[in-house]
C-alpha cells in the first residue's frame, strides 16, 4: 500500500486529500472518494476512511479522501455557489486528479451522512460515477416508525441530562421569535428532499449506478419493511437498492465490533462493484426485527481528530 497526501484543485483556493493506492499487482479501473462527514475531518469518525481505504487498497482498489472547501485542511472557496454546488465542483476536480496520477476514469462515493448528499448530487450529474454509498443519509420513516423512533429515544434517554437542554431549545424555538442563523449546509423541506431523492436514484438506477444505502440503531431504532425509505420501498427501482439496518452499529461507529462490520459491509460492496458484480447479495427469509438499547448521537457529530 502507498500513500500519500496532496494538494490539488483552484490554485487560488486548493484542496487537501490523502491518496492510497495498491503496493503492487494490478490496480482496478475504478477508484473511490471518501469525503467529510458533516463538518468533519477527510478521515472520517474514528478513522473509518482510513481504514476502508487501507482495506480497499489491499483489494487492488485505489482511493482519495478528501476534505471539501472550507472543510479540514482544505481552503475556502473563492466563488459564490452554495454549498451543495461546489462539492460537485469539489468531487470533480478530486475525479480529475485521479484521471491524470492514475489513469481512472470511473468512481464509487463512499458518502457518510451529509456526505451521502453530496455523492447524490455529484452522481446525478456526473456519468463517471458508478458506485454510490450512503450511510445514515437520507430517511424518510413513516408515522409509526416515527412514532415508535421518538417514544424509544424517551424511555432510552430519560434519565440523560442533554434531553432536557434539546427539549428546551425545541421549545424556545417553536414558541419564541424566530431568529436568523448562520447555515453550512443547503436545507429543504422533507417533502421535496424525498421527491428529489426518489426522482434521482431512479436515475441513477436506471443508469445502472449500483446504489448503497445503510442506516444504524442509534437514528433510526428499528426497521421493518425497508422503513426507513418510506414511500419510496414501494417504487420499482427501490427494489434494486442495496439495503443494510444495522441496529448493533451507530451513527459514529464507536464500538470496534461496529467499525468491524462497517467495514465488511461497504468493502464487499466496493469490491463487487468495482469487479462489475454489484447485485446485492440474496435475501436470507424476512429479516428479523432488530431491537436495540438506544444511546445518546447527535447526527453529524465530529468524530475524532486523529491525522489522516
Amino acid at each position: 500500500m502507498k500513500e500519500f497526501p496532496i494538494l490539488f484543485g483552484p490554485e487560488d483556493a486548493p484542496l487537501m486529500g490523502m491518496v492510497t493506492t495498491p503496493a503492487s499487482g494490478d490496480t482496478a479501473p475504478v477508484a473511490c472518494l471518501m469525503l467529510n462527514m458533516g463538518a468533519g475531518y477527510r478521515i472520517g469518525p474514528r478513522r473509518i476512511n482510513v481504514k476502508l481505504a487501507r482495506r480497499l487498497a489491499q483489494h487492488g482498489i485505489s482511493s482519495l479522501r478528501m476534505d471539501l472547501s472550507g472543510l479540514g485542511d482544505s481552503s475556502a472557496p473563492k466563488g459564490q455557489e452554495r454549498f451543495t454546488q461546489q462539492a460537485v465542483l469539489d468531487l470533480q476536480a478530486a475525479m480529475k486528479l485521479l484521471e491524470t496520477t492514475l489513469g481512472i476514469q470511473r468512481f464509487i462515493v463512499i458518502g457518510l451522512c451529509s456526505g451521502g448528499g453530496r455523492g447524490l448530487s455529484l452522481a446525478e450529474v456526473d456519468p463517471r460515477v458508478v458506485g454510490l454509498f450512503m450511510f445514515d443519509s437520507y430517511a424518510f420513516p413513516g408515522p409509526r416508525a416515527r412514532i415508535e423512533r421518538d417514544l424509544r429515544r424517551m424511555l432510552a434517554l430519560a434519565g440523560n441530562a442533554s434531553v432536557y437542554g434539546k427539549v428546551g431549545r425545541w421549545l424556545r424555538r417553536k414558541l419564541g421569535p424566530r431568529q436568523p442563523s448562520a447555515q453550512l449546509f443547503d436545507d429543504e423541506p422533507i417533502e421535496e428532499t424525498q421527491r428529489y431523492f426518489a426522482t434521482t436514484v431512479r436515475q441513477l438506477v436506471e443508469r445502472g449506478v449500483a446504489v448503497f444505502v445503510m442506516y444504524t440503531g442509534t437514528l433510526h431504532v428499528r426497521d421493518l419493511g425497508r422503513d426507513q425509505l418510506g414511500s419510496v420501498a414501494d417504487e420499482p427501482f427501490a427494489k434494486q437498492l442495496e439495503y443494510r439496518f444495522i441496529g448493533e452499529i451507530d451513527h459514529t461507529l464507536t464500538s470496534i465490533a461496529g467499525q468491524q462490520t462497517f467495514l465488511d459491509e461497504v468493502g464487499d460492496w466496493v469490491r463487487r462493484v468495482a469487479s462489475g458484480r454489484p447485485a446485492a447479495k440474496p435475501a436470507l427469509g424476512a429479516p428479523p426485527v432488530q431491537r436495540v438499547q438506544v444511546v445518546a448521537a447527535q447526527k453529524g457529530a465530529l468524530p475524532d481528530m486523529a491525522a489522516g
